[in-house]
């Protein structure tokens, strides 16, 4: 049992406490629609050319950047299931279609060996178990040591285009497996990050599995969007 909640250290026998979550801007698919490439506020900010849809949890302002924090900097497994069990529970009342297959937006492979873990697949294996949907952890590579948070726009897109490829087998097998076409016509994927900002390394991805599949379907579920200076999605965090 949990003496503390992770955001305010208050007595708390869940790891966030009710008035914590209270706090969280969620969104809200009966307000902001299932798709929020068809919401003004975050479809005006985010590179979105190559992808179909888009799906976030909540924005990347305290206390949700708190945890994703907690998830990637302190080492916090529990931070990285509470932002899955939330995450499940959006996708439980989610309209999108249900993808085939979920896609971790990968990380170095000296992030890995520091880290232990890929934040991505942290939130990719809860939704993998609760929905029955298969994970290809060895879709695409990362390469260098380039972090993107501290990133111009622009410096984002060419650093994306540099570091994030496809792996030579992509999701050749997992395609085999669901008994889909090379193509990859009738099969949906999502692709899955913790963090979307200016959405260039999805939307780069993205681009890369389309030319790779021509048919396919890209979904990015993300757990949190951080929303540029002066947007009127501030008036709600």
């Amino acid at each position: 049992m949990n003496l503390s909640c992770l955001l305010c250290y208050q007595a708390s026998p869940a790891p966030v406490c009710h008035w914590c979550e209270d706090d969280i801007f969620f969104f809200d698919e009966r307000l902001h629609g299932s798709n929020l490439l068809h919401y003004g506020p975050v479809a005006g900010h985010v590179k979105h050319s190559h992808y179909d849809a888009l799906s976030v949890l909540g924005l990347h302002t305290w206390p949700m950047s708190s945890l994703v924090h907690q998830l990637k900097f302190t080492h916090s497994l529990t931070a990285g299931k509470v932002l899955s069990h939330w995450f499940v529970h959006k996708k439980r009342q989610c309209t999108l279609t249900v993808p085939h297959l979920l896609l971790p937006v990968p990380i170095s492979a000296w992030r890995l060996a520091t880290r232990h873990y890929n934040q991505a697949a942290v939130l990719s294996h809860q939704l993998s178990y609760t929905f029955g949907i298969p994970i290809d952890h060895q879709w695409a590579r990362r390469q260098g040591l380039s972090v993107q948070h501290h990133l111009s726009r622009v410096a984002r897109a060419e650093n994306a285009s540099r570091v994030f490829h496809l792996s030579a087998s992509c999701i050749d097998h997992s395609i085999k497996a669901l008994g889909h076409k090379k193509n990859g016509r009738d099969l949906t994927v999502a692709i899955v990050d913790d963090v979307l900002t200016t959405g260039v390394t999805v939307n780069t991805l993205s681009k890369q599995l389309k030319m790779r599949y021509p048919k396919i379907t890209v979904q990015v579920w993300a757990a949190a969007f951080t929303p540029p200076p002066k947007s009127s999605l501030f008036q709600y965090a």
